[in-house]
């Protein structure tokens, strides 16, 4: 029982401090800065768990799959993706013609975003007029063109 308490802490003190410090100050880079204090807590709580080796093992997968879970979930809620933004639109208090809608999302709202945060990520650059992957982007990239492999989609977005 202490076990399940132990894994249901840690993460719940993980995104505590995350909504706290938030709170104070949005950190530039936030994905990092999330992996930064899941694997802080989770550091921390492993060095005073009270309990045997094997159910600490059993702990950390658990928080570490809250903590995929979750920055999974917060990327796609951090930048309002092109479906939110098109249902936030159509939703108001009156409908939009086709026309008005392509109007209102134009790139600076759809494209602008993205590339500025694989800019500050650091997963592009941007010199000569041209966008240019880094090795960290590179590197990004191959996972997500391997898993599409495995999935058997095509290399496409």
């Amino acid at each position: 029982m202490n076990e399940i308490l132990w894994a249901l802490l840690l993460p719940s003190v993980a995104w505590l401090i995350h909504f706290i410090l938030w709170k104070i100050r949005i950190p530039h880079r936030q994905t990092r800065a999330l992996l930064i204090i899941f694997l802080g807590v989770l550091f921390i709580g492993a060095s005073i768990f009270p309990g045997p080796f094997y159910a600490l093992v059993m702990i950390a997968f658990v928080h570490l799959s809250a903590m995929a879970a979750y920055i999974i979930t917060y990327s796609a809620v951090e930048v309002d993706s092109p479906s939110l933004l098109i249902i936030k639109l159509i939703a108001g208090p009156e409908s939009l013609s086709e026309a008005e809608l392509y109007n209102r999302l134009d790139d600076n709202i759809l494209v602008l975003p993205r590339l500025q945060d694989l800019v500050r990520d650091q997963h592009l650059i941007f010199s000569d007029g041209k966008y240019h992957l880094t090795n960290k982007g590179r590197g990004l990239a191959s996972i997500f063109i391997k898993f599409r492999s495995v999935l058997g989609a095509a290399k496409g977005g």
